[in-house]
């Protein structure tokens, strides 16, 4: 084989080299990217629960969500006068205007407030 065949096979080949592994190191740097991302994201997004407790009230509002799977959505009238918007699950039944319920209300480091069914008492 002549010597400048050869050059231009051997340059081939590392040109096919070099190619693969810039290809190898830019999908290892996507993944360090995206890792990173994800755990900044589970770092500052953490908004701890401080605080849990039962309330109870009525049902003033219940209307099922869009989808197949979807939840209710309710207004609740709680005991205390506050008016509060709470999910159920399909599994806790079918609410209806003026069931009791019973709520878990959780109170977040950030002062926000989330409302999640314990039971449906109906009527």
């Amino acid at each position: 084989m002549r010597p400048e065949t050869k050059k231009k096979l051997d340059h081939i080949i590392f040109m096919q080299r070099l190619r693969y592994a810039a290809i190898a190191g830019g999908i290892g740097l996507a993944l360090l990217a995206f890792m990173l991302f994800m755990a900044y994201q589970e770092e500052a997004a953490v908004d701890k629960v401080t605080a849990t407790a039962a309330v109870h009230g009525e049902i003033i509002d219940a209307r099922r969500g869009h989808g197949r799977n979807s939840v209710y959505k309710l207004i609740v009238k709680l005991d205390d006068g506050r008016s509060v918007k709470a999910v159920s699950l399909l599994s806790a039944g079918a609410p209806v205007h003026g069931d009791r319920i019973d709520l878990n209300e959780m109170t977040h480091q950030s002062g926000r407030r989330n409302y999640s069914v314990i039971r449906i008492i109906s009527k």
